[in-house]
C-alpha cells in the first residue's frame, strides 16, 4: 500500500455508509454494532469519531436489553459514565491540545457545557449522575457525532483501487489534520519545552492527538508502541520527507490557507498570542518565543512552495477591518517576520555563490554557517528552509506594485521588509519615500498639511467682493475725474483680500457646468 493512502478498517465505502445508515437512519443499532466490532478487530486503534460512536452505541444497546435491577442499574450507570468520559476526551482532545480548557473546547465545538459537568462528576464525585441524565447525554453525544463526524466525512469518503493513478486533490480534512500535526510538533519542538520524545509530553491528550493525526496522514509508517523511542525530531523529519504528495497537489495552497487562516485559526489565535506573545498593540513586535512555536509549520510551507500564497492571504487578512485591530496587526506582523526570514535565505544563497559550498549541504550545517557568517543576527529569530530561495515573485517590483499601491492601514509594518527582497534593490531614497507614504496612509494625523489655514464663509464673501473690485477697476478706465478715489478703494479692497484669503470667483466666460470633475475648463 502506498504510504500516501490510509489503511482503514472498513472493506469499502459502502460498508462505512452501511454503518452510518444503521445507526442514524434505519436505527438498526445491533447490525451497526456488529460491523463496528469487526472494524475494531481489524484495527484496534479506530478514528476518534468511530471509537466514540462504538462506545456510546454499546452502552445504549446494553441499556435497551437490560432487565432493571438495583445491581444492574449501578453497572449501567458506570458504563454510561465511562462512555461519556471517553466521548468527551476523544472528541475534544484536538482543542484541548491547543491550550483550551474543556469548557472552551466544548463551546467552540457545540458540545453542551452540562455534559462537561457530567464528565467531571463521573470522574471526581462520590455519587454517579442519575441514569436519566446519563441516557440523555449519550443520545446528545451520538447526535453530535452524526453532525461532526459521519456527515462531515460522508461526502468525501471514497475507495482506492491498487494501481490507479493519482485521484486528485486531497480533501480539506486531511489538510487540516496535517496542519494540526505541524502545529503540535512546532509547540513540542520549542526550546523552552525541553521535550525530546513523545513520552516527555506531560499532556496525555496532546500525545493522543499527535498519534491520531500521524496515523491519519502516514498510516502505519510510524511505530508508536514505545513512546520513548519516538522523538519529536524524527517526527518532524518524517513530516518533511513524506508530506510532498499532500503539499504538491493542485489546491494545496488553498486548502492550507483555509486550515490555517479560517474562523477557528490557531495561527492567528489571540488566546495563544496573549499567553506567549504579550501585548502586540503596544510593542508592535512578535515575541521570539511565540514565533518559534510556528517554525516547523512555516518551514514546511516554504519547502513545498506554498509560502507565497500564505503570505498573500495574510496580507488580505491584515487589510480586512472586520477582523478587528488586533487580528489585522497580528497578520501584518507575521508578514514582516516571514519576509525577514526570507531575506535571511536570500543572504545564504548569495553567500553560497561566493564560496565553494553547495546548497546540498545539510540544513544543520547551513544554519550554523549562517550564524557564523552573520554573527550580529539574533539566534532566536525565525529561520526557514535554508535550502530554498526567495519566491521569485517577491523579488519582482511589478508583482509587488499592487500590494504597495492598495490602501492598507497596516502596510507600514511590513512594507520595508517587502522592498528589501526586490532585485535589484531600489534606490534608498525611493524605499524611504514609499515607507513614508505607507506611514502617512496608516496615521495621517501625524503628518499635518503644510498650511494651517482653514477657509471660512468670510473668505467666500471676500471672494464675492473681488467681483465688485473688477467693476471698480473698469470704472477707473472710463472715469478719469474719479481716478484718485478709485485707486484708494482698489488699494483698500486688495489689502482686505490679502488679509482674509486667496479665493477668487471664476470668470463667467467659461462653461463650468460642462466641465468634468477634476478638469479645468481651459484644460479640455
Amino acid at each position: 500500500m502506498s504510504e500516501y493512502y490510509n489503511v482503514v478498517p472498513w472493506f469499502n465505502s459502502k460498508e462505512w455508509l452501511d454503518v452510518y445508515e444503521n445507526v442514524y437512519i434505519s436505527k438498526n443499532k445491533t447490525e451497526a454494532h456488529n460491523l463496528l466490532l469487526i472494524w475494531k478487530a481489524r484495527c484496534p486503534s479506530l478514528p476518534s469519531g468511530i471509537e466514540s460512536t462504538l462506545t456510546l452505541l454499546e452502552v445504549l444497546i446494553q441499556d435497551e436489553n437490560n432487565v432493571s435491577t438495583m445491581g444492574s442499574d449501578q453497572l449501567l450507570r458506570l458504563a454510561y459514565s465511562s462512555a461519556i468520559m471517553r466521548f468527551v476526551n476523544h472528541m475534544l482532545d484536538t482543542e484541548t491540545a491547543k491550550g483550551s480548557s474543556l469548557y472552551q473546547a466544548a463551546n467552540r465545538l457545540g458540545v453542551p457545557d452540562w455534559i462537561i459537568d457530567l464528565r467531571h462528576d463521573t470522574a471526581h464525585s462520590n455519587n454517579l449522575p442519575s441514569i436519566e441524565l446519563l441516557r440523555e447525554a449519550s443520545h446528545i453525544g451520538l447526535d453530535w457525532l452524526e453532525k461532526n463526524y459521519w456527515l462531515k466525512y460522508k461526502e468525501c469518503i471514497a475507495d482506492y483501487q491498487s494501481g490507479q493513478k493519482d485521484i486528485g486533490t486531497p480533501d480539506m480534512n486531511k489538510m487540516a489534520t496535517f496542519m494540526n500535526l505541524c502545529l503540535s510538533l512546532s509547540f513540542c519542538a520549542h526550546s523552552r519545552c525541553k521535550i525530546k520524545n513523545l513520552a516527555d509530553i506531560p499532556d496525555t491528550s496532546l500525545v493522543e492527538s499527535i498519534i491520531n493525526d500521524a496515523r491519519d496522514i502516514f498510516g502505519d509508517l510510524i511505530d508508536f508502541s514505545n513512546l520513548k523511542t519516538v522523538s519529536i525530531a524524527s517526527l518532524v523529519n518524517i513530516l518533511n520527507n513524506h508530506s510532498k504528495k499532500l503539499l504538491k497537489c493542485k489546491d494545496a495552497a488553498i486548502n492550507a490557507n483555509k486550515a490555517l487562516l479560517g474562523e477557528d485559526s490557531l495561527f492567528l489565535s489571540l488566546d495563544i498570542l496573549n499567553s506567549l506573545g504579550g501585548d502586540i498593540i503596544q510593542k508592535r513586535k512578535l515575541a521570539p518565543q511565540y514565533v518559534q512555536c510556528f517554525e516547523v509549520l512555516l518551514t514546511c510551507l516554504h519547502t513545498y512552495d506554498i509560502l507565497l500564497d500564505f503570505i498573500l492571504e495574510l496580507i488580505q487578512v491584515s487589510n480586512n477591518v472586520e477582523n478587528g485591530e488586533q487580528k489585522c496587526l497580528l497578520a501584518a506582523l507575521w508578514v514582516s517576520e516571514i519576509l525577514v526570514a526570507l531575506e535571511k535565505c536570500k543572504r545564504i544563497t548569495a553567500r553560497l555563490k561566493k564560496t565553494n559550498l553547495t546548497e546540498k549541504e545539510s540544513k544543520k550545517k547551513l544554519r550554523l554557517l549562517y550564524h557564523h557568517w552573520f554573527p550580529n543576527e539574533k539566534t532566536s529569530g525565525l529561520l526557514l528552509d535554508v535550502h530554498k530561495s526567495v519566491p521569485a515573485q517577491l523579488t519582482n517590483i511589478e508583482f509587488l506594485q499592487p500590494i504597495i499601491s492598495t490602501y492598507n492601514p497596516f502596510l507600514k509594518y511590513f512594507i520595508k521588509d517587502l522592498l528589501n527582497l526586490v532585485e535589484p534593490l531600489l534606490p534608498k531614497v525611493v524605499t524611504e519615500n514609499i515607507c513614508q507614504l505607507a506611514k502617512l496612509i496608516s496615521s495621517p494625523e501625524k503628518f499635518p498639511s503644510a498650511s494651517p489655514k482653514i477657509y471660512t464663509v468670510e473668505d467666500l464673501q471676500m471672494a464675492d467682493y473681488d467681483k465688485h473690485l473688477d467693476s471698480i477697476e473698469q470704472k477707473e478706465i472710463t472715469s478719469e475725474s474719479n481716478e484718485t478715489m478709485d485707486v484708494d478703494v482698489t488699494h483698500i479692497a486688495k489689502t482686505q483680500m490679502t488679509a482674509h484669503g486667496i479665493w477668487r470667483l471664476a470668470s463667467g466666460s467659461h462653461s463650468w457646468s460642462s466641465c468634468p470633475i477634476g478638469v479645468l475648463p481651459w484644460q479640455q
